[in-house]
């Protein structure tokens, strides 16, 4: 594999990041054989004295780290030879990256530097923050013509498929990073669309938990040339590089063994999001349960979530009875506060439905506004079902009644607000794999590992998003099996009444 983007020194931001070393052994645990490498110092300090050093560094490292020049375009003088410089001193590319540097892709300068580029053959990667940056570079950057490699520098690409796809049909000379293309059959849909030779990875170690990106490939159901394609060659075109040797990296078995590893999913779906979601059928939904070794998913309905609870909830249970290895959340609404109640009632005696579900912000209110508290009236005389909800509110319920207990959804953005509550589990679902936003490791380390559970927000975030952050955050086997397995019967207890806990 040849990563399309890693960062070599420390990030001044975070405070992520402790030398090459580190780069090379996060490849090595992942069986990575090459990476594009950019130094933090020509992002955040000195573009010039950051190049040198990175040209420095990667030559170092028989040819596993390649340099890849960043030019800050608020100190670029276009009437230099810089770019024919740095193709001479051997960068395989340069790489913008705006967002950090407060600069657009809109300036006039960047136009200016994209000719130039193209002029001296000089592949450009462009570091992307938004899809309104994909959106400049197709206007402002790419028609200059010469080879431009879209990267993602932060959150989950779901929702970049469209203008993806728009400007690979517009634009021949764009390659695109799927890094954080997350949903399930994301990838798959950008091979039929657009082609796996328009296609590579970055991963941002060590500002990203790698595995993540390198797992999201691993499960794409794609052909073995088309996956090779993305590893490897689409970059290897692209920048007229030849491959390494074989065994450049230690062979690793991190995917298979996370893959096929027995595992309950806290956090699942149905429905979709209203965006272009390959795999929202019944059937599709249970071969990913197949795929990754489910024993039991615990699922809640879209349609419950953003429309209309009564036949969301009915849903669910239609899935529950096609799919023997899922379980149900009842979906709640604060502005519906009767009918909330009586569909608790109307499924808390059927044991498949082992908790409650709401996402509170969506209605702007917190988890202890008063229509809530009204609805969860209806559980005090059965405490044994949890709600699992977003942050806002919650810890403040959570103390308020200690008798119930709460799942928080995508708490890795806040898990610090909830460390001392011992009736709060703790979701690790988040559409970023950031190590700032996304850091499990930290949230073991603090929470303890009895109270993190294994989430991955299907169907809008394949389950190899959530397990390549576990595999990146390097836990103990007993934390793993516990996150993996284990700590789901305390959270939902009412999974006991159907389900044979692990020895």
């Amino acid at each position: 594999m040849i990563d399309g983007g890693v960062f070599i020194d420390r990030d001044p931001t975070t405070g992520i990041g402790s030398g090459v070393e580190d780069v090379l052994a996060r490849m090595d645990r992942f069986g990575v054989e090459r990476a594009l490498a950019t130094s933090f110092m020509s992002l955040y300090f000195d573009a010039r004295e950051g190049n040198s050093f990175t040209a420095s560094v990667c030559a170092e490292y028989d040819g596993r780290l390649l340099s890849v020049a960043c030019v800050n375009l608020l100190g670029y003088d276009a009437g230099e030879q810089y770019l024919q410089d740095l193709k001479d001193e051997g960068f395989v590319a340069t790489a913008l990256f705006p967002e950090p540097q407060y600069w657009s892709l809109s300036d006039y300068v960047a136009q200016k530097f994209a000719v130039q580029a193209a002029e001296v053959g000089m592949p450009l990667q462009v570091g992307l923050w938004t899809r309104r940056d994909l959106a400049d570079v197709a206007r402002h950057i790419a028609p200059a013509g010469g080879p431009v490699l879209v990267r993602w520098m932060r959150g989950g690409g779901y929702n970049t498929l469209p203008d993806t796809i728009a400007i690979a049909q517009d634009l021949p000379n764009v390659i695109f990073d799927v890094s954080t293309v997350t949903q399930s059959g994301g990838i798959e849909h950008l091979v039929e669309r657009v082609g796996a030779e328009r296609l590579y990875l970055a991963s941002n170690a060590p500002l990203a938990a790698e595995g993540a990106s390198y797992f999201l490939l691993e499960a794409a159901r794609i052909g073995d040339a088309q996956r090779e394609r993305i590893r490897a060659g689409t970059l290897a075109e692209a920048l007229g590089i030849e491959p390494l040797e074989a065994g450049a990296a230690p062979t690793s078995t991190l995917w298979e063994d996370m893959r096929s590893a027995p595992k309950i999913d806290t956090h699942w779906h149905t429905s979709g999001w209203n965006i272009i979601e390959p795999r929202t059928s019944f059937e599709a939904i249970g071969e990913d349960f197949d795929a990754f070794n489910y024993s039991i998913a615990i699922s809640n309905s879209i349609r419950a979530l953003n429309h209309e609870i009564v036949a969301g909830n009915a849903e669910t249970r239609t899935f529950l009875d096609a799919e023997p290895r899922a379980r149900g959340l009842v979906v709640i609404n604060p502005l519906e506060i009767e009918t909330s109640i009586s569909e608790i009632a109307k499924y808390r005696d059927d044991p498949r439905f082992v908790g409650l579900k709401t996402i509170q912000d969506f209605y702007g209110k917190d988890l202890d506004d008063p229509g809530y508290l009204e609805i969860l009236d209806a559980l005090d005389d059965k405490p044994d079902w949890p709600i699992m909800a977003h942050l806002p509110g919650m810890d403040r319920l959570a103390r308020a009644r200690p008798h119930l207990s709460f799942i928080a959804a995508h708490a890795t953005w806040r898990y610090w607000d909830f460390a001392d509550l011992d009736n709060v589990w703790f979701d690790i679902a988040t559409s970023t794999s950031d190590r700032h936003d996304a850091n499990i490791r930290a949230m073991v380390e603090m929470v303890g590992e009895d109270r993190v559970i294994f989430s991955c927000d299907g169907q809008l975030m394949s389950p190899a998003w959530t397990l390549g952050k576990l595999a990146s955050a390097e836990l103990s086997e007993t934390a793993m099996r516990k996150i993996l397995q284990e700590n789901a019967f305390n959270a939902f207890p009412r999974l006991r009444e159907t389900v044979e806990p692990p020895a």
